[in-house]
């Protein structure tokens, strides 16, 4: 059981938990068509200008699948500083 993602990015969600363990949105994009380049580079340089980068998270907005249901739905998925990097620096 679980929700699966097909990796097509849509959108991204860059944020951080405070000390309250409040989620605070610092960017956020989300399209109705896959991203293009000069959209993820833009999410890509907002976190590059963050002066601090400590307990910064990421979601990228994606077209995922269940095995609880049937069809497709969009859905903000977590993602790895390490995938984000790679995705993002284009």
């Amino acid at each position: 059981m679980g929700i699966y993602t097909n990796g097509s990015v849509f959108g991204v969600r860059i944020y951080h938990i405070n000390e309250n363990d409040d989620s605070i949105t610092l960017f956020e994009s989300k399209y109705d068509v896959i991203m293009s380049t000069k959209q993820k580079k833009e999410a890509y340089l907002f976190y590059e200008n963050l002066d601090n980068k400590q307990n910064i998270l990421f979601q990228i907005y994606t077209e995922c699948s269940s095995t609880l249901k049937e069809g497709y739905f969009m859905y903000l998925y977590p993602m790895s500083l390490d995938s984000f990097l790679t995705q993002f620096n284009v």
